[in-house]
């Protein structure tokens, strides 16, 4: 029979399928189970004695010849049926082996074989094998790859570049790639199952698959997918003297067949490459209900973490204080430029917002800026959402968005009154548009990729560095999948240049005074290497746990956090094994990552980038929260192989279950700088109606807003609101800068916050001229701890004889 059109029944492997124009001749009728494709193209000699000697064994195993295009007559049809062979199938169509083999495995699943087995046509392999090929085939594997290199094998005039190419290249890669461990992947002596090469998620009658690329797929397919794989020895023997067969000679084709081998191990020839988390996160049917529920639940649990957080109801602290001192703007240009009071900086799409805000909000503020703060943290898990989606997340969805939104440190910053929600939600929607952009870079998906790049430049500081290192990573992605790149780049080169203007105009004016001011923290803050001394500054090994962190359950916020050392190692782990599993499906994420973390440190070493507190690199946090939640969903895929269908989806909900818990007692367990309590503490135990109150210099914004007319406070110095807090009055000039306010008052208090452990020697000394002018000084309140916030403490100063009784529930006792 000669046909030009392959002979497939509809229904025998997934439509559509790529098969190239050829030409079939039937020699005999179908006599087995299992197909041997043999690829050829101008073998001579070889081929013929490969032939003879196969038919020799007599198995029972149907041949079916892949022919490239041969003219060297070899290929003659009565010799073929004189050994057994029942089909010759002709490439007429481009491509090379390839291309033969869509076409010869095309024609055999529409043929009915329940599996393929492939061997080369030069002559090279041992064909004694072949039983214990179908004897697998028969056990149920799924992916049969011969190898000369396990025990049994034998590996004859190997040449040297094809064995260290093999083993330390080859083979490494495509066994990360796959999961399984593989020692001879470039041996074309091989079988697959049919339930195997007809799977949609492998989908191998594409036609990219033209020059070698298919066998590597096959190769690291089959282990990505949960298929049975497994090697078994053979002979293979290269001449001892005179050319070595191959069809590969020049440097240019070994080249580009490392290309594919990169390729294919980065997840470039899936089928579904736009959605690369779609096997690892994928639902089966017995848990589909409830993982239907996973992420209205996550949402639930984000909407009432905060609320509980907001109506627990903290006074505002120290740094949010001293920018609420700023608010609100007088105009619109106030938000492009340095803030007047207490060398405070933040974005300027945040500021006009909370600007806004306050205008409307009238006397007392706080809440609706917590308000505020709530609706860009639940803005941020909104577009963190809708990215995963497109990437075929599943399971692995709620667990990014549990890692990232119920930590105590993502309810902490998701009603916080600064700028951290609305830069987790810019940073979002960019991860969003660059994801859409990749996917299909037409006009609408890049102008959303323009205006979420402007919008970044509006609300974090950190702009220029997550727009390249989003920008590196689209674009390899994009040559991963062999698309086009310049639109994509071009755009991404243009933000680039603007946030970088940006920074260097707008951001370097507006934070020049707050890196003035608080040089003293920020000259210690840039990174060292492990070995360059015993200097000050964060190390390596300190960066990866601040960064870590953001995940942590015990998360508190002193200035000096660490992630506790257990969960910083299981961290590390997690991150390095979240990494491998998305270098197998594509780029994207594991090249942005990867280049964010790299890229800050090396801008901290070079002295351009501070590492100070978690909070201020909540813009990775999107990122490597996703690269956790991959390492931990890898972790539970591999649990499941020996589980039943839906633990999985069990797994993953007490994980969101448990992570809600947490988010909600971090929400009721925050740290507070409760001035107010204090407050409580002088109205009650004072005999003046209006207390004398020196409030010490950490303390000053916050009173600014807590009870504002409560007692006569003195402590601000000559000018309220010098924006250098530091240099402000001391208790030591009491009697000179406040000799009036003193008159009348045989009592004095002094309110303070923010001591830590290593202060209480400073309050003392501060306590000695108010002991000087009103008598002995007592500790009637304190709250917080060394560990987050610090101390509030209030001191009361007067004569012995007028010291009141302590409360017995008074926390100072």
């Amino acid at each position: 029979m000669n046909q030009l059109t392959p002979s497939i029944r509809t229904g025998a492997i997934p439509a559509p399928a790529e098969v190239p124009r050829h030409e079939t001749e039937i020699l005999a009728p179908k006599a087995s189970r299992y197909l041997l494709v043999i690829p050829v193209i101008n073998e001579g000699e070889r081929i013929r004695r490969q032939l003879r000697s196969l038919h020799g064994l007599g198995l029972a195993l149907d041949v079916a010849i892949a022919d490239g295009g041969s003219t060297d007559g070899s290929l003659d049809l009565g010799f073929l049926r004189s050994c057994g062979v029942r089909a010759l199938l002709t490439k007429r169509g481009p491509g090379r082996l390839s291309a033969q083999l869509r076409m010869a495995y095309a024609w055999g699943l529409a043929e009915g074989y329940d599996g393929i087995l492939t061997v080369d046509g030069n002559g090279k392999d041992g064909l004694e094998a072949l039983p214990r090929f179908i004897a697998a085939l028969d056990a149920g594997f799924d992916y049969v790859q011969g190898s000369r290199y396990r025990p049994g094998g034998q590996a004859i005039n190997t040449p040297i570049d094809r064995k260290l190419g093999g083993r330390l290249l080859h083979a490494p890669l495509l066994s990360l790639a796959s999961g399984s461990w593989l020692t001879d992947t470039t041996n074309g002596f091989r079988g697959y199952s049919r339930r195997y090469l007809t799977d949609p998620r492998v989908a191998p009658f594409r036609s990219c698959f033209n020059d070698y690329n298919l066998l590597f797929y096959l190769s690291a397919r089959a282990g990505q997918l949960g298929y049975r794989v497994t090697e078994i020895p053979v002979r293979r023997e290269y001449p001892a003297s005179g050319p070595v067969p191959t069809k590969m000679g020049s440097l240019a084709s070994k080249l580009a067949l490392v290309g594919e081998l990169f390729r294919t191990a980065l997840g470039g020839y899936h089928p579904d490459a736009d959605r690369p988390l779609s096997d690892l996160g994928a639902v089966p049917a017995s848990a589909s209900r409830l993982a239907a529920y996973l992420l209205p639940l996550v949402f639930l649990l984000i909407l009432v973490s905060r609320l509980v957080a907001i109506l627990d109801a903290p006074d505002i602290w120290h740094d949010e204080a001293m920018l609420m001192a700023n608010l609100p703007l007088a105009s619109i240009w106030e938000a492009f430029a340095p803030l007047p009071y207490y060398a405070q900086a933040a974005p300027p799409g945040y500021l006009l917002l909370a600007s806004a805000v306050v205008s409307v909000s009238g006397g007392a503020p706080e809440t609706g800026l917590r308000l505020l703060s709530l609706a860009g943290s639940l803005a941020a898990a909104g577009f963190l959402a809708l990215t995963l989606r497109r990437l075929g997340a599943g399971l692995v969805a709620p667990i990014a968005l549990a890692l990232v939104f119920l930590s105590p440190f993502g309810v902490r910053y998701g009603v916080e009154i600064k700028q951290y929600s609305f830069e987790l939600m810019a940073t979002c929607l960019l991860l969003y548009a660059t994801v859409r952009a990749v996917q299909r870079p037409g006009p609408a998906n890049l102008a959303l990729l323009a205006v979420s790049g402007l919008l970044l430049i509006l609300f974090s500081f950190a702009a220029s560095v997550l727009l390249a290192t989003l920008a590196l990573a689209a674009v390899l992605q994009l040559r991963l999948l062999g698309r086009g790149i310049r639109s994509i780049a071009g755009l991404f080169a243009g933000l680039v240049v603007m946030a970088a203007v940006w920074h260097l105009t707008i951001t370097a004016a507006a934070t020049a005074d707050q890196l003035t001011y608080f040089s003293f923290v920020y000259d210690k803050a840039y990174l060292r290497l492990p070995f360059s001394g015993a200097e000050e500054g964060p190390t390596v090994k300190n960066y990866l746990s601040i960064m870590l962190g953001m995940f942590d359950p015990f998360y508190r916020f002193a200035s000096e956090y660490h992630a506790r050392r257990l969960f910083a190692v299981g961290g590390v782990i997690l991150v390095g094994l979240g990494l491998l599993a998305s270098l197998r499906r594509g780029v994207l994420l594991p090249v942005a990552c990867v280049a964010l973390l790299g890229g800050l440190a090396l801008l901290s070493l070079l002295r351009l980038y501070p590492i100070l507190y978690t909070r201020h690199f909540i813009f990775a946090q999107p990122l490597v929260g996703v690269i956790l939640a991959i390492g931990l969903a890898t972790l539970i895929a591999a649990l499941s192989r020996w589980t039943p269908a839906a633990l999985p989806a069990r797994l993953v909900a007490g994980f969101v279950v448990l992570s809600g818990g947490v988010s909600l007692l971090a929400g009721l367990t925050q740290e507070k700088q409760q001035v107010s309590e204090a407050l409580a503490v002088i109205a009650s135990e004072s005999t003046d109606p209006a207390p004398l109150i020196y409030v010490g210099i950490a303390a000053q914004p916050i009173l600014l807003y807590v009870q504002p007319e409560f007692g006569v406070r003195i402590g601000y110095g000559p000018g309220a609101f010098d924006p250098d807090f530091r240099k402000r009055g001391s208790t030591a000039t009491l009697t000179t800068d406040y000799a009036s306010e003193l008159r009348g008052h045989d009592e004095i208090w002094m309110v303070e916050t923010l001591v830590y452990d290593g202060s209480f020697a400073q309050v003392r000394q501060d306590l000695l001229p108010l002991e000087a002018a009103f008598g002995p000084c007592e500790e009637r309140y304190r709250s917080g701890s060394s560990a987050d916030l610090g101390h509030t403490l209030a001191h009361s100063c007067r004569a012995a004889g007028d010291l009141p009784e302590r409360q017995a529930d008074d926390p100072a006792g």
